[in-house]
């Protein structure tokens, strides 16, 4: 079996539409009774409103995007595809595919990968019709053969703690500057080259981080 080091990065929805779908549903606070408050509100909050609402998709496989892929197998070269127009998302997904091995015998180890990269592929397939390779888990469990999360092998299943936090308690140091909140605005900025940079780095320190469960034979 191959161990599948991996991270994403994901951006919110691109679609106008969808916003201003969003937009349309918006209603005030159900503390706003009056209304002159009511038009008050609408007029100066919910477009702001709409927005926090439309940020929340990258969290959302069904309307989100994923922009970023970072992988490496086992002690190898950290790989990564990237997204820089909407339509490359699913050749995106589908060079990740590319990479497995041909008898579907792999682990993938991720911070918080089963309930969130995993399943953000997996949705993301779905919706773009992208064939899902032999390897990539279907009923995914963070205590399968073929997943290693390290958030959930340090903080259980009801706790959580953040890549950068664990890997300071393990001495390995910090991620830097630049973090998960920043994706969304440096893809819409164009720096591309951050966001891949910045998977990358965090698929490397996973590695890091899971060689030292291993050390202690975890």
């Amino acid at each position: 079996m191959i161990d599948i080091y991996l991270d994403i990065e994901t951006i919110p929805s691109q679609s106008p539409e969808y916003r201003a779908n969003v937009l349309e549903n918006i209603t005030p606070p159900g503390t706003i009774k009056k209304a002159e408050s009511i038009a008050k509100w609408m007029d100066e909050k919910a477009d702001a409103a709409a927005d926090d609402i439309v940020a929340k998709t990258s969290f959302n496989p069904a309307a989100g995007h994923v922009c970023c892929i970072g992988w490496a197998h086992g002690d190898g070269e950290v790989e990564y595809a990237e997204m820089r127009d909407l339509k490359d998302e699913k050749a995106m997904i589908e060079t990740f595919f590319h990479t497995f091995p041909d008898l579907g015998l792999a682990c993938f180890i991720g911070h918080n990968v089963a309930a969130f990269d995993l399943r953000f592929l997996l949705c993301r397939s779905i919706v773009l019709g992208v064939k899902l390779p032999p390897a990539f888990p279907r009923d995914i469990k963070p205590w399968g053969n073929n997943v290693f999360d390290t958030m959930i092998a340090w903080a259980g299943t009801r706790g959580t703690i953040s890549l950068d936090n664990l890997a300071g308690a393990l001495g390995l140091g910090g991620k830097g500057d630049f973090d998960g909140s920043m994706v969304a605005q440096a893809w819409k900025d164009g720096r591309h080259t951050t966001i891949s940079s910045y998977c990358r780095s965090d698929v490397a320190l996973t590695r890091e981080i899971h060689r030292k469960f291993k050390s202690v034979n975890f």
